[in-house]
């Protein structure tokens, strides 16, 4: 994996291990429910591909994304607070279906919290549909099981 140039100074590389820390402080202020230090070590060591989104050296975003045997799986994709707004997670996901097709991705599934509507949103804007739902899926911070919505897209038309 190499580094990538993106417009407005950011960039995108790949996740090493000394940015564990980094990411899970963002995971905390995006996530009611974060990953784990120990679960963003483990995609390191899977073969998962994980990228940083920076701009000068600071944390703009990171995503994790798997493939297999022609399917793609976004694990994860967050933007930091401060660089919300600015097209950011359109720039991640216009990067994830671009690395994943190169990959022989046919398609690229994804599980969402229902109550999670900016990244529906999102979603649905790249030509993802929910095929599914996953009953109490998701632990909630309060006690309690949110369900996910299962998506997919389909890369076989993309460009």
């Amino acid at each position: 994996m190499t580094v990538h140039d993106l417009a407005d100074g950011f960039t995108l590389r790949p996740m090493m291990e000394s940015d564990v820390d980094a990411i899970h402080t963002l995971e905390t202020s995006t996530n009611p429910h974060p990953w784990t230090p120990g679960i963003i070590r483990n995609c390191l060591t899977t073969g998962d591909r994980c990228w940083i989104l920076e701009k000068g050296g600071a944390l703009a975003g990171y995503t994790v994304t798997m493939f297999a045997v022609g399917e793609g799986h976004l694990q994860n994709i967050a933007i930091a607070p401060s660089f919300q707004r600015q097209g950011l997670g359109q720039k991640l996901m216009s990067f994830i279906t671009n690395d994943l097709k190169a990959l022989g991705a046919e398609v690229i599934f994804l599980e969402v919290r229902v109550s999670n509507r900016k990244a529906i949103e999102l979603y649905l804007k790249n030509d993802f549909t929910e095929v599914g739902r996953r009953n109490n899926y998701y632990p909630c911070a309060k006690g309690g099981r949110e369900d996910a919505l299962v998506m997919v897209r389909d890369l076989s038309f993309a460009e």
